[in-house]
């Protein structure tokens, strides 16, 4: 397994990663159902706090092969779906007055991992998920603005983290595999890429 003796992190709440005016939260089709969920959301609240953020120029395969999370296919072309920003760039759940995130028992993968990401060395093993090896990194941003990160940090607990990984890794992999699904069948004719048929879609799936 991965070596995670150097890595050192403890969070300190300083808001960094939820106020960053270029940082956008991917959210999986689980993340979007736990949201929902916690907060008990009907459709239309559901498509409130989510942003579709629509690109300025489509992105090549090359591209779209490199995203964690790849783009969906609506009404207005290919989206990359995450929660939603406000007009200060600061995420829609960030509660200003407590600073601190107002959904974090529920949050996307994508917080609950910051300042980490993580790589499959070998595939999951479905008999044994534990012996599966994943090696885990600062994300850049991480190393650029998280104050949890330093000496003065406690070394992380490698049995908590390597099992978030591993729960992550297999959340990202079912969340692929329904994207691709999905626009394939858009380009079929198949679905109505529209982003309300796409939230009914994931919610059919509890």
């Amino acid at each position: 397994m991965s070596n995670t003796n150097d890595l050192r992190f403890e969070c300190v709440h300083c808001g960094n990663c939820c106020t960053d005016l270029d940082t956008l939260v991917n959210t999986t089709y689980s993340d979007i159902i736990r949201i929902k969920n916690g907060l008990n959301l009907d459709l239309d609240e559901i498509i409130e706090i989510l942003g579709f953020y629509i690109f300025d120029k489509k992105p090549t395969i090359k591209e779209i092969n490199r995203m964690v999370v790849p783009p969906i296919e609506t009404e207005k072309g290919l989206a990359f779906v995450g929660l939603k920003k406000r007009l200060n760039g600061k995420c829609y759940f960030y509660d200003e007055t407590k600073k601190r995130c107002s959904i974090y028992g529920f949050r996307p993968n994508f917080c609950r991992t910051f300042p980490f990401t993580f790589k499959l060395l070998i595939d999951l093993d479905k008999e044994n998920p534990k012996k599966s090896e994943i090696e885990i990194f600062y994300t850049e941003k991480g190393l650029k603005y998280c104050q949890g990160i330093g000496e003065s940090a406690p070394i992380i607990d490698d049995d908590n983290w390597l099992q978030i990984g591993r729960d992550v890794i297999q959340d990202l992999t079912k969340n692929n595999i329904l994207i691709k699904e999905w626009n394939k069948g858009v380009k079929e004719n198949k679905i109505s890429p529209s982003v309300r048929n796409f939230i009914l879609t994931i919610s059919n799936l509890e």
